[in-house]
């Protein structure tokens, strides 16, 4: 199989069966053996034609009819490469295009994108959700949904932040190193908003670093370790964690007051679990006592109440919608109210293990006020014991690059 061909087999198990990008990548990656050159390609092609997927349907139904998807995918290929790749020979794609497609239509569809730079219909309200869909390939009901809550004029410019990349950021390891060691050695970190997380400005990941093979950094986002550090953690009076997202607050916790740190984390999120796991033996992190189960056991994982307590649940992840290129296939609006609801019982399972005068943190990498400041006000209504101390929803257009809701919370006294 040439590259278009594996290529075309990715997307279509990412469209048709519902398998995700990388899911899918990892799969014919390696049943085909590619090469990696070739992955880098097949990547960054598939990429492209994700995040412009809206664009792409939008722009074959105005000119071709009645044609399934498994037929235009070379058509789409085609389009991505002529407006925004420019990496593969053209007249290949079109070879492969007009196979099982009408050559007058395609060639018409082909004249147009040539011939003009707006894409989107002239027509088209350009603050309506229809065109701002097309523009930013974002679901419409979840700009229509953005719009009513938060207004037009803040959804556009979150709309233009989610299509840049994510800011990558480490946190540093103060048991092992420090910001000013680091920012010495390597030229590819630069200081952040937030004290000991780098902004690191180097190509890929820098889970390939040494740095990070030692332990002296871990990925961190920055608006992470601000919220912690607004928790004022107290570890001689108990820390636990509650998680359904792949995320490194106890090792934060570990860098903050050393590897001996006692902490309850109750893991729901499985890959996570075995990775963090994996570390903590590893590097002999004893005081981390992790479980995996979900938020109805936390009460069978702690023996007493604890003056912290973390609960980090995923919800919609619009944060994914800038890092993952299919993650608008993913998320469904039917399923709104079934993430609420166990977002709101994970909260309250969480409330029960805090002491008095004890803290209790929410988190969700989300932009919807249904899950946030909404889901809080419901959560004191139910629990008269608690009071809010300070919520906070970031954006991705603010300096500290992303979408993430916080509410602290305190149980009272009395």
């Amino acid at each position: 199989m040439n590259d278009f061909e594996i290529a075309k087999t990715i997307l279509n198990k990412i469209i048709s069966e519902d398998i995700t990008f990388s899911a899918a990548l990892k799969s014919v990656y390696k049943k085909y053996n590619v090469a990696p050159n070739s992955r880098s390609n097949i990547s960054a092609l598939l990429g492209c034609e994700l995040r412009h997927h809206y664009l792409l349907d939008n722009l074959i139904k105005r000119y071709i009819n009645d044609v399934d998807f498994d037929s235009t995918v070379y058509l789409r290929f085609l389009i991505t490469n002529k407006l925004f790749l420019k990496r593969f020979n053209d007249s290949e794609l079109y070879t492969l295009a007009v196979k099982n497609l009408d050559k007058e239509q395609v060639d018409k569809l082909l004249e147009f994108v040539s011939s003009t730079k707006e894409i989107i219909p002239e027509d088209m309200d350009k603050t309506s959700p229809e065109y701002l869909s097309l523009r930013f390939n974002t679901p419409a009901w979840v700009i229509r949904m953005w719009q009513k809550q938060y207004g037009k004029g803040l959804v556009f410019k979150v709309l233009k932040a989610n299509y840049r990349s994510s800011i990558q950021t480490v946190r540093v390891n103060n048991q092992l190193t420090t910001s000013f060691e680091l920012l010495d050695k390597r030229s590819d970190f630069n200081l952040s908003l937030v004290e000991d997380i780098l902004v690191y400005t180097g190509k890929g990941s820098p889970k390939a670093l040494e740095e990070f093979k030692q332990g002296k950094i871990f990925q961190m986002r920055m608006a992470t370790k601000y919220v912690i550090d607004r928790m004022e953690v107290e570890p001689i009076k108990g820390i636990a964690i509650y998680s359904d997202v792949n995320n490194n607050i106890v090792f934060d916790l570990i860098a903050r007051f050393g590897n001996n740190v006692k902490v309850d984390y109750i893991n729901n999120h499985v890959q996570s679990f075995y990775e963090n796991k994996k570390v903590i033996e590893e590097r002999g992190y004893n005081g981390i006592a992790q479980y995996n189960a979900s938020s109805s056991s936390i009460i069978t994982c702690i023996s007493r109440p604890v003056d912290s307590v973390f609960c980090l649940c995923k919800g919609t992840s619009f944060d994914s919608l800038r890092s993952a290129p299919d993650y608008f296939l993913r998320i469904k609006q039917e399923k709104l109210d079934s993430i609420i609801k166990e977002e709101l019982d994970a909260l309250s399972e969480c409330s029960k293990i805090v002491e008095r005068d004890g803290k209790l943190v929410y988190m969700v990498p989300t932009l919807s006020k249904k899950e946030s400041t909404n889901l809080i006000a419901k959560f004191l209504t139910d629990h008269e014991d608690f009071e809010l101390v300070e919520e906070k929803q970031f954006f991705p257009f603010d300096p500290y690059d992303s979408c993430l809701y916080y509410a602290i919370i305190k149980r009272k006294s009395e």
